[in-house]
């Protein structure tokens, strides 16, 4: 369980948002400051009035051009957006791959011109690093691949290419975090409650959000009304692949070891391992917690 800080005041609730939210240059709307209020869960009508506030976004004292630049982002994100779902109907055709999701700063449609466009592909068991071949040439064909030598996620050389820097199989939806570290751990939470699913084969979204239900400790207004949007069980998926599922084993960890042995003299950060494999981890410094 995560250590409450003690922001127990609407008025505290209402800046701990604003001051997240200016990490990334995002001011907030009423409804948004509601939905992603750190630790509590106040109605709207419980929020002070807020001086600073510009075509009805709220923002810290003395950041009012960020409401310019959301308008900015709004629009070159909308043309990553086409990008991102048309490459996806063509990635969806991969049958181990069961879930897509967009994440990062596209996933708020916050990004900056020049980003690229991030993506969380969710596989069937013991299918990851096979499905993950498949992705890498598919996307190194058509040329629209982030490349892996460059360290920038934000630059004309990346722009609108496609990051693909998080793996995961349907055994390995849980995203570990250090309760401790609070900074990290509140970024993790907000990362994964903020990620659209684009394509789910298998209503892996609804296994997603329950999977990581320690984020509710740091989001508990948005974990509530993301669970509230699947309100059915999901079925039991994958039933034909668990008849090949002792094949689809070695195989995984054949092609694992392989990219393994390829990666490995330029591993850094990376955590991978059969059913997981998270690139370009990011560590934030996020000047409110």
């Amino acid at each position: 369980m995560a250590s409450s800080p003690p922001r127990s005041s609407p008025s505290k609730t209402l800046l701990a948002a604003l001051s997240y939210s200016d990490n990334f240059d995002y001011p907030l709307s009423l409804q948004e400051i509601w939905y992603w209020q750190p630790y509590t869960r106040y109605p709207t009508r419980s929020f002070p009035d807020w001086p600073h506030q510009k075509n009805h976004l709220y923002y810290l004292p003395g950041r009012q051009h960020i409401v310019d630049l959301r308008q900015k982002r709004l629009i070159s994100s909308g043309i990553k957006w086409k990008k991102a779902l048309s490459i996806a109907k063509y990635l969806q055709l991969i049958p181990s791959i069961s879930a897509i999701f967009v994440t990062g700063s596209l996933a708020m449609r916050n990004s900056p011109e020049n980003d690229d466009i991030d993506f969380m592909v969710i596989t069937s068991p013991h299918t990851l690093w096979l499905t993950r071949v498949c992705v890498v040439i598919f996307l190194r064909l058509f040329n629209i691949r982030r490349s892996p030598r460059l360290a920038t996620h934000s630059s004309p050389k990346v722009c609108n290419k496609i990051c693909d820097n998080l793996y995961l199989d349907l055994k390995h939806l849980e995203i570990s975090h250090n309760p401790h570290n609070k900074s990290q751990s509140f970024y993790l939470a907000h990362e994964i409650l903020q990620a659209k699913c684009i394509f789910d084969r298998r209503y892996v979204h609804h296994r997603f959000i329950i999977q990581n239900s320690w984020v509710k400790d740091y989001l508990p207004m948005a974990y509530h009304e993301s669970v509230k949007q699947f309100p059915n069980p999901a079925p039991d998926p994958d039933r034909i692949l668990k008849v090949f599922s002792p094949i689809l084993f070695i195989l995984n960890a054949v092609f694992f070891l392989a990219q393994y042995l390829y990666m490995r003299p330029h591993l850094t950060r990376e955590k991978i391992s059969l059913g997981f494999a998270f690139f370009h981890p990011r560590l934030l410094k996020l000047k409110w917690l």
